[in-house]
């Protein structure tokens, strides 16, 4: 179902990167520009006034996010897809054939290669080259947000049990799905899911929802982030903090969606993300980038010092794949450290095979 905007409440250069590796592998998710034609395309809607909302907070990450050491079997129940239907009700999928063996794979890793030739993504390049950048913030507002890929990135307003309102980012993945991350829909210590999710793509300001809002069907995470919190939020979820939004209306079809893949030699790339800030003017997106060394990519994750707050919470991380001329979503933005920097979790083959089994 689509949400037309009426009202808005306003809430209080880098160097070439290269990455020497074999072409993608033939399971890689591609990406799409949909059909551009969203004036036909795009579903109608009804009504829908924005609220004031609280920027989602980053997990605070830590050393214990870098590698987990469980049996097969542990892992297997935590790639347990659990979900809540838009109407309430509670959903199990049992981990796919796919996922087993996608796990058995993460767990006993062969090289497959990285990303082949420049890193750089052409759009902000060639945006950047003419931008003077002044003090250590990076960051750029997106005011043309009807262009690919920014139209496929989102803000996301949720509501959770106790009625308060919150928001984070999240990118359209498929024609109705959308990727963010598990604590921007789940809290422990608020009764678990979000009541309410509505996704705004390419949201620009106040009064510029050039999309409109759409509501969601089903909103999934694992087992593994239910499981691994030990009442306080730390490392040792942050691995599993990562959630599949299946929407009502197949927007992706006119708008299109980011491809996505698991690197097994993710290393020395330039990463890209885009999402709603905190501390920016309410309901604008904004777009950083930075390098991810090869020592900052773990097993489940990597840090970067590419600038985001909250509210960034859930955004893609993503790098341009010159070999398939496609941008590819290798992680999600999900925590924050002064001593280790920021965090995203990386997508491995596990978690892809988590998505795909979910992805429409």
């Amino acid at each position: 179902m689509k949400y037309t905007k009426t009202g808005l409440a306003i809430a209080g250069l880098l160097s070439t990167v290269l990455w020497a590796a074999p072409s993608i592998a033939a399971d890689f998710s591609a990406g799409s520009e949909g059909s551009g034609e969203t004036s036909r395309a795009l579903p109608s809607g009804e009504e829908f006034t924005f609220r004031d909302a609280t920027p989602v907070a980053p997990l605070p990450a830590g050393e214990a996010s870098r590698g987990l050491d469980l049996d097969e079997e542990t892992v297997v129940k935590s790639f347990t897809a659990v979900g809540k239907s838009s109407d309430g009700k509670e959903v199990r999928i049992e981990p796919s054939d796919s996922v087993k063996k996608a796990i058995k794979g993460d767990l006993n890793p062969a090289d497959r290669g990285g990303i082949e030739g420049e890193s750089v993504d052409p759009l902000t390049k060639a945006e950047d080259a003419s931008r003077q950048v002044f003090g250590n913030d990076d960051r750029v507002q997106v005011t043309n947000t009807k262009v690919y890929p920014y139209n496929v990135i989102g803000y996301l307003e949720m509501k959770n049990q106790e009625g308060e309102i919150g928001m984070c980012t999240g990118t359209l993945i498929g024609p109705s799905t959308v990727l963010t991350a598990a604590h921007c829909v789940y809290d422990h210590t608020k009764g678990g899911f979000v009541d309410e999710i509505l996704f705004v793509p390419g949201l620009a300001g106040p009064d510029n929802a050039p999309f409109g809002a759409y509501a969601y069907d089903t909103v999934y995470i694992n087992q593994g982030y239910i499981d691994n919190y030990q009442g306080q939020y730390d490392g040792s979820i942050i691995p599993y903090d990562m959630s599949v939004i299946t929407l009502q209306d197949p927007i992706g079809d006119a708008l299109g969606w980011l491809g996505y893949y698991a690197y097994p030699d993710l290393a020395n790339f330039e990463a890209n993300i885009a999402g709603y800030q905190s501390d920016k003017p309410p309901f604008t997106l904004w777009r950083t980038r930075c390098d991810v060394l090869s020592e900052r990519v773990y097993d489940n994750v990597f840090s970067y010092d590419c600038d985001v707050v909250p509210g960034s919470s859930g955004s893609a991380v993503y790098a341009y794949d010159s070999s398939v001329k496609q941008r590819v979503i290798v992680g999600v933005n999900v925590a924050s450290s002064p001593e280790i920097m920021n965090q995203a979790v990386r997508l491995t083959a596990t978690n892809v095979e988590w998505i795909n089994s979910l992805n429409k």
